[in-house]
């Protein structure tokens, strides 16, 4: 998974300085002249001593501002951020402490502490909020977009990046903040890929490099680069890819994350032309960035990954041992820092499946020691084992022929009963209920006609899907109490509250599966979240104990149908 770092960016305040300590100027020369940044660092000391000197607690924290940006993407970068919160607490500072937190929360997201960035980030907002920070607000909802890109909301870290940019250019702030603009832009064009919108993201690379280029410092020109090389990449151009991405490395050079990021594609690029002895070594480059920067974990992750892949195609069994060990190390470090933010990486099914793979091989390296040490190796308890194996794998043949033949009555009987609901008129929601049902729940008559159109209303406008539901929250949604409520429920449903929301969002889930043929393109996770549940877990066991088999099935078989239909 691709994870960009932004240069660190440093809202515009005014400042008197002096000329040869100009805050602006020396900010400035930290971004667009790196090759400076210890001259520039004596600077700022010497500034930052005569501030203190002064008791000017306004250039203090100004001076901290800019040694962040000098050690930005470091731990260092985070402690001079806990000093301007220190500092600007309880000091009356236009924009302070809520611009301390804001850049705690960024140096702690390039250091890839995701959870507490995003702490760091939700009380910033708050502050912005209350003092009407328009452009911290803008900020933070741009790294609310990355975060969410990190847990793999794709889609949901798209609509925040165009809204962002839809903002900034409606209000003329990309006339008054170019580098938040140029970020913004970079951000729309990079979700754009991992939406796999590739012409979108053209366009809009487009836009951002013509910019950049146009900016004095050529600011966020390297990273427009690398992601129009994932873009040529993505579009099968794997020659144009590469350029843009080696063109792209040379700037990274003090930049893990992003030089991780680069190397992933261009060995992506390089297998796709079948240039493996050319490829391999920029996977061992990460695990070598890995091995003194942790902090690219999720760029070493997708390596090991693609190694453990090479070498099983290669049959270097002792190399993808390693690889595989290599990345379940990772992913225990994954699935410990990062589970609250729902990483698809780590999931219940890819991590068993590694350790079954590396007991597989282990399994095959003493079994070839054994048959050099013994040279009669088909004997009769060889033998013997064979046929048990052979045993094995007929009964495990017949029992996925077996399942499959019933999950395949189970999905006919689904689409059966799916297209006979489809045709049947509805009745009238009052009329589901038999008057001496009504009078045997205890609660008026009115009351329940009244409630059951307002529930039959909620089903027909999918409300369901749109956010999470408690029994109190719906019943006061549709102005009745949870006691009523939860009796009509069971009377009518013949369910429990938790159970009945399960059932209309799985109606719901197949229904657009069947019609809806974007829907389909969607991942299982996806389209959890958009029928009303909270993961794709939860989502899939639901689905499984309504309709009997699991909704990746439900999808592969759609598409079956479908080709058939075409065909």
């Amino acid at each position: 998974m691709l994870f960009f770092s932004i240069i660190f960016f440093v809202f515009g305040i005014s400042s008197s300085f002096s000329q040869e300590n100009n805050f602006e100027k020396v900010n400035s020369d930290f971004i667009s002249k790196p090759e400076n940044s210890e001259k520039n660092l004596l600077t700022v000391k010497s500034y930052l001593k005569k501030a203190k000197k002064d008791n000017d607690l306004l250039k203090i924290v100004e001076g901290y501002e800019l040694l962040i940006t000098h050690y930005s993407h470091t731990k260092t970068a985070i402690s001079y951020s806990d000093s301007i919160i220190l500092l600007s607490k309880n000091a009356k500072l236009d924009g302070y402490p809520g611009k301390g937190y804001l850049l705690k929360g960024i140096q702690l997201y390039y250091n890839s502490k995701y959870n507490e960035a995003l702490d760091n980030f939700a009380i910033a907002n708050d502050l912005a909020i209350t003092s009407k920070n328009i452009a911290q607000q803008v900020s933070i909802k741009h790294y609310i977009g990355l975060l969410k890109n990190v847990s793999d909301e794709k889609e949901e870290a798209l609509t925040i990046f165009q809204e962002n940019l839809d903002f900034i250019t409606k209000n003329d702030y990309h006339k008054r903040d170019k580098q938040q603009y140029l970020k913004s832009v970079f951000a729309l064009a990079d979700s754009y890929n991992k939406n796999r919108l590739l012409d979108s993201a053209e366009v809009v690379h487009q836009r951002g490099i013509v910019a950049s280029l146009e900016d004095p410092d050529k600011y966020l020109y390297p990273w427009f680069l690398l992601s129009h090389g994932i873009t040529s990449y993505l579009k099968e151009d794997y020659t144009k890819g590469k350029d843009s991405l080696q063109k792209a490395a040379t700037f990274f050079e003090t930049n893990e994350k992003a030089l991780s990021s680069t190397y992933l594609y261009i060995y992506k690029c390089l297998e796709k032309q079948h240039k493996n002895n050319e490829s391999l070594p920029y996977l061992y480059k990460i695990d070598s960035i890995y091995q003194q920067h942790p902090k690219v974990v999720f760029q070493a992750r997708e390596a090991y990954e693609l190694l453990n892949a090479a070498h099983k195609i290669s049959g270097d069994d002792a190399a993808r041992l390693t690889a595989i060990e290599k990345l379940l190390a990772v992913d225990d470090i994954i699935s410990k820092d990062y589970q609250n933010l729902g990483k698809k990486i780590v999931t219940k099914y890819e991590t068993p499946l590694l350790i079954s793979e590396k007991e597989a091989l282990l399994s095959k390296k003493e079994e070839l020691i054994t048959k050099l040490e013994d040279s009669n190796f088909l004997s009769r308890k060889t033998i013997l084992v064979l046929i048990i194996i052979s045993v094995l794998l007929l009964g495990a043949i017949f029992y996925f022929s077996r399942r499959n033949a019933v999950y395949k009555k189970r999905f006919d009987a689904l689409m059966l009963q799916y297209e006979h609901k489809h045709k049947e008129e509805k009745e009238e929601v009052v009329k589901k209920l038999p008057v001496a049902a009504k009078n045997a729940v205890g609660i008026p008559k009115e009351i329940i006609d009244a409630v059951l159109i307002k529930l039959d209303k909620f089903e027909k406008n999918h409300r369901f899907a749109k956010k999470s539901y408690t029994l109190t929250k719906l019943a006061k949604e549709l102005d009745t109490n949870s006691t009523y409520l939860s009796k009509i429920i069971n009377m009518t449903k013949g369910m429990n509250f938790a159970n009945y929301m399960n059932e209309i969002r799985i109606d719901y889930a197949i229904v657009q599966l069947k019609e809806n043929k974007v829907f389909r393109s969607y991942t299982i996770k996806a389209i959890a979240i958009d029928v009303g549940f909270n993961n794709a877990q939860s989502f899939s066991v639901a689905f499984h104990k309504k309709t009997g088999i699991h909704p990746s099935y439900f999808l592969k078989q759609l598409e079956n149908q479908e080709l058939k239909e075409t065909a």
